[in-house]
């Protein structure tokens, strides 16, 4: 897409993977800004405090058509009615057995490179955000001030 402002030109490139590549968590962010119509859910009809629902469970489908605003009742009647006979697919939701250690985070955070999905990611995607805080800060008492150096 490209836009002229005055003289100047700014390109905005849109680079989505495709959904067979992507998280749960991104497929949700996705159907936040894909979902057409009236703020109110489409089964009872209430407003307030509304998620977007894929209306025939498959949550991998992440089309307008498949898109609405449920109340969170709703919604969780209408995922248990699809559970309960067993159709179409339900979200894979990341939860860890266990939380990375310290040592890991410290060997995940050396170890890790952007954009890569590398194993030092997935340990930094395993740490719940409180231990990543609690870590990082563990990390800045570690390293007293030396910003260039990694204190492990």
């Amino acid at each position: 897409m490209t836009t002229a402002l005055g003289s100047y030109t700014v390109k905005r490139v849109i680079n989505l993977k495709p959904v067979k590549d992507i998280t749960d968590r991104a497929k949700r962010y996705r159907a936040q800004n894909a979902v057409k119509g009236p703020k109110k859910c489409v089964v009872c009809g209430a407003g307030g405090k509304l998620d977007v629902m894929h209306l025939s469970g498959d949550e991998s489908d992440g089309e307008p058509k498949n898109l609405g605003y449920g109340c969170r009742r709703c919604n969780a009647a209408l995922a248990a009615g699809f559970k309960r006979i067993g159709s179409k697919v339900r979200t894979r939701q990341y939860n860890p057995g266990t939380v990375p250690s310290f040592e890991q985070y410290c060997w995940a955070v050396s170890n890790h490179k952007r954009e890569s999905h590398d194993e030092g990611g997935s340990i930094i995607h395993a740490t719940p955000k409180r231990k990543r805080i609690e870590y990082a800060r563990r990390i800045a008492e570690l390293k007293g001030g030396r910003r260039d150096q990694v204190p492990f």
